[in-house]
This record gives C-alpha cells, sequence and structure tokens, in this order.
C-alpha cells in the first residue's frame, strides 16, 4: 500500500502567501484607515472560522465584566473569542455585540503592521507591542466571574457563585507585517516583549504574537504557585511555519480554558439594576 504523507507545513506557506497578497489588496484598494482596518479583521476572523471548532464563537466589540465601580465596558476588541454553546451576547448590534466577561475565552487584536516604540517614547502608537502588552494588562485584570449554580436537592433553586479570580483571558496579536527591526530581528523583538512584560508586571500574560511572514512568539505558561520570579515572561518564538505555530497554539491555549461545571449559567441578569418585582396569585375564587 502506498502511503501519502500531508504536507500541513506546506498548507501554511500557501495560507501566509495568501495573507500577504490579501493585505496588499486591501493597501491598494482602501485608503481609509477604518475601513482598511474592518478588511483585516474580517480576514483573520474567516481564517479562525476556518479552523476553530464552532463551540467556539467570533465577534468584534466589547466585554462588560464586573468591577468595585459596578459594571463596566473594557476598550473596544477587533475580535472576541466566546463560548457558543452555553453563552452569547447580552446585546447585539449591527455592528458589534457586547459579550459577559463569564463567556468569553479570550480575544485577538489585529494589527496590519506591529512596530516597537523606545523607552523615552512620549506617547505609546497604537500599532506597537508595547500598547499591545498595556491593553493586555487591562483585559486580564478583568477576573471576577459570576454564575447561578442548581441548589442541590432543588428542582429550582440556585445560588449564586461568584469568583474571584477566575483565569484570566487568552490574548494575542496578529500582524500581516512588521516595521523597523521586528521583521529582521526576532531574536530582539522576543527579548523586548519579555522585558516589556516584565516591567510592566502582573497580570500581564501575551500568549501568542503573530507576524506574518516573520515569527511567531508565545510567553512560556508557569506554575504561579511553584515558579520563581525568573521564571516569568520567558517568550519562545520561531521562524519556522510561524502561522501553523498560531493555529496549533491558540486550539491547544483554547481547549485548556477552564469551562464552568456543567448545569452553571453565566449570571448576566447581575449586569443590570435588579427591576421591581410584582406578584399575582391567583384567587380564591377562581
Amino acid at each position: 500500500m502506498n502511503h501519502t504523507v500531508p504536507d500541513f507545513l506546506a498548507l501554511g506557506r500557501i495560507e501566509e502567501e495568501l495573507l500577504a497578497s490579501r493585505l496588499e489588496a486591501v493597501r491598494k484598494v482602501l485608503t481609509h484607515s477604518g475601513e482598511k482596518g474592518r478588511s483585516l479583521e474580517s480576514e483573520v476572523m474567516a481564517l479562525m472560522r476556518s479552523f476553530l471548532p464552532h463551540e467556539y464563537g467570533l465577534c468584534t466589540g466589547f466585554v462588560v465584566y464586573h468591577s468595585e465601580a459596578g459594571p463596566c465596558l473594557s476598550p473596544q476588541l477587533d475580535i472576541i473569542i466566546y463560548d457558543h454553546v452555553r453563552s452569547g451576547p447580552v446585546a447585539r448590534l449591527t455592528t458589534c455585540d457586547v459579550l459577559p466577561l463569564e463567556a468569553v475565552y479570550g480575544y485577538v487584536e489585529v494589527k496590519s503592521s506591529i512596530q516597537s516604540s523606545s523607552d523615552n517614547a512620549e506617547r505609546l502608537a497604537d500599532s506597537s507591542i508595547e500598547k499591545c502588552i498595556l491593553t493586555n494588562k487591562e483585559l486580564r485584570g478583568m477576573d471576577e466571574r459570576r454564575f447561578w449554580k442548581p441548589v442541590e436537592g432543588s428542582a429550582t433553586g440556585a445560588e449564586l457563585k461568584v469568583i474571584k479570580p477566575w483565569l484570566g483571558i487568552r490574548s494575542y496579536v496578529f500582524a500581516f507585517s512588521a516595521e523597523g527591526t521586528i521583521a529582521s530581528d526576532p531574536a530582539s523583538f522576543s527579548q523586548r516583549i519579555a522585558n516589556v512584560s516584565r516591567r510592566i508586571g502582573p497580570p500581564v500574560h501575551l500568549h501568542g504574537v503573530f507576524v506574518a511572514g516573520s515569527a511567531y512568539y508565545a510567553t512560556r505558561a508557569v506554575d504561579v504557585r511553584t515558579a520563581k520570579l525568573e521564571d516569568f515572561y520567558q517568550i519562545n518564538y520561531t521562524t519556522n511555519h510561524p502561522l501553523a505555530a498560531f493555529k496549533w497554539s491558540l486550539m491547544h491555549d483554547l481547549a485548556r480554558f477552564a469551562r464552568f461545571p456543567e448545569g452553571w449559567t453565566p449570571a448576566v441578569d447581575q449586569y443590570r439594576k435588579e427591576p421591581e418585582w410584582r406578584r399575582c396569585a391567583p384567587s380564591q375564587s377562581s
């Protein structure tokens, strides 16, 4: 019997070439930065939809979460990855959705190009890796989730479970190109991610950074119960088939994200004020 060996890495190379072509097409046709950004977000979302199981919903929008000041909205996120089976948006609008944190697994920032700013920069560019890491710290600080848990022995009873901290959401950057030394010197860029992450500090953990045609970078996971200070913020990177590395890492990271127990439901009612309830019982004469 003749055995055909599938070349999945060759497929990854072809997909990267297609991504580069799409970026070039967008740049040639669109001049409006907002429309260009939305077009690239759609390309990345279509790519992710092609390999992620349908239990993962994908959308653009905001995450609502609990803070000391009450329910708050995150910054707008290019792609939100959420539980499409047991949850959904609390608001679905024409151009974006609002997801409860309880439903969210992760997010992806989409950049037409990625760069690095110096430590002396007065203002961080939105396309800089430093700005991405600062955003990551804010989003991973959303760590309180609320669920309704069935009361044991009751067919109708439920109790509110407030869990803090829950796992921080998975976080990724997807860049179609790079500026400066990033494309030509992945080792320096990897070191920059490590240094800035350590300087900004917990709860920073940028799970993956994909730069098309260059490299894929991943922060090494550690067990916080036993890890030493020097174990945190170590960055692994590969220039060998980076798109394949991104796809496999994303699937692995999402599969390992803790699901809430069977029977529990996200307590989305906690994001609004309790309505005034009135009760009506059957009259005695009925």
